[in-house]
């Protein structure tokens, strides 16, 4: 392990003394804990808050995070190929528009755009005191907080993202997020940006440090780690070996409930924040921003691509040698600007510390999966990520989405 960003023990009770009259949400990762019910500390605004609840099978709660800005604002819509909005979506029936009468086009593939969900610019704080992982966000800019996955290649602050409400399938030459597609499966990393540039030029791959973002979004709402069991375990479980090409990989198909959907039976697709993606676990989404570059991590803060890593940040972590199996992360470290990454060592399981997989190969350059395949039960989760394979390699198990950035004026 390398570098490790802290905090002085000043600066953390000066941030503390500031969380009692402002309005700043957030959360304690207490890393030497295991139990991932006891491992979040809520402090902030929040501090007496009730996590939210997720009925596995339909039906969720948002107790005390009701009001919350930023879940208020996250909205299904229908999105041109620019980034710019068309029109919103009925939140618990996406074949129809907000009207929940009139005909949508979420499974039209001649449509030029796709189906996606807005996710609202918040700033974040984020710093380790000793062990713990302090993770602060406020819906308003203030000093020392970032927008963490709102920044555009050009270094352009953006209103918010568009996260895909379903996997990327490869139609017409163009990565699409739309109902009814299987999603794409047997290409490469630079097939796959091809596929993903052709559908404008405002997509990237959904991955890097919105993504992080979105995790810490996750655990903040559920004070919980164990995230597959909070939100429901998705199809992680339904690998069908004689199923060829696509071995149990379901087709992306609306699933009603609003949104969040989570289910127990680890065959079904489920959701969280309208997508698919985020919660299904059925195949790996490439990460180009995320590399491990002969052990050591780099990061594109921005969606800036380049598979070598030389342009990317370097994290300040480093992997000595390839993982002999999955390993299970209990600590987390703040990696500024981008979100939290695993070290080593691991301490945790499927069901304690982090409860997502790690696995790790420090020859060469490596391209990050993320979230996890259904032969893989439950390694997956949200932060299960696959640093092992390298840009060339394809397979039924690894695909893409698209992640569609608005034009920085709007």
């Amino acid at each position: 392990m390398g570098k490790v960003y802290v905090a002085k023990e000043e600066t953390s009770q000066e941030i503390l003394a500031l969380l009692k009259k402002e309005q700043i949400y957030g959360f304690i990762e207490h890393n030497a804990t295991l139990a991932p019910g006891s491992r979040i500390e809520y402090i902030g605004i929040n501090r007496d808050y009730s996590p939210i609840v997720i009925t596995k099978g339909g039906g969720y709660s948002l107790t005390s995070w009701a009001d919350f800005p930023w879940l208020k604002e996250n909205k299904p819509y229908m999105v041109k190929a620019d980034g710019t909005a068309d029109y919103a979506l009925c939140e618990t029936d996406y074949t129809k528009k907000a009207d929940g009468v009139t005909a949508s086009d979420v499974a039209n593939t001649s449509y030029n755009g796709g189906a996606f969900a807005w996710a609202p610019k918040i700033y974040k704080m984020e710093y380790m005191l000793g062990d713990d992982r302090y993770v602060l966000f406020s819906m308003t800019e203030r000093d020392g907080f970032e927008p963490v996955g709102f920044i555009d290649p050009n270094g352009n602050e953006l209103d918010g993202v568009w996260i895909p409400m379903f996997y990327g399938s490869i139609v017409s030459s163009k990565m699409r997020s739309i109902s009814g597609t299987q999603p794409d499966y047997g290409h490469t990393t630079a097939e796959q940006k091809t596929a993903i540039d052709a559908f404008g030029s405002r997509a990237k791959f959904f991955g890097g440090a919105i993504v992080e973002t979105l995790i810490d979004l996750m655990i903040m709402f559920c004070k919980n780690t164990d995230l597959q069991d909070a939100y429901g375990y998705g199809n992680c479980n339904g690998y069908n070996s004689g199923g060829s090409p696509t071995y149990g990989v379901k087709a992306n198909a609306v699933v009603g409930g609003g949104q969040f959907y989570g289910t127990s039976d680890k065959t079904s697709l489920n959701k969280v924040f309208h997508s698919v993606v985020l919660g299904t676990y059925q195949q790996y989404m490439r990460d180009p921003y995320t590399l491990l570059v002969s052990g050591a991590v780099k990061v594109s803060k921005n969606y800036s691509y380049d598979l070598t890593g030389a342009a990317y940040t370097a994290a300040g972590i480093t992997f000595d040698s390839t993982s002999s199996g999955w390993e299970y992360p209990n600590k987390y470290v703040a990696v500024p600007g981008f979100g939290a990454l695993p070290v080593r060592p691991c301490s945790g399981s499927t069901s304690t510390g982090g409860c997502d997989g790690l696995y790790v190969n420090a020859s060469d350059v490596r391209v990050g999966l993320r979230f996890g395949a259904c032969d893989s039960d439950l390694i997956d989760g949200p932060r299960c990520l696959n640093l092992n394979i390298d840009a060339a390699y394809a397979i039924w198990c690894i695909g893409a989405a698209v992640l569609l950035l608005p034009p920085a004026s709007v």
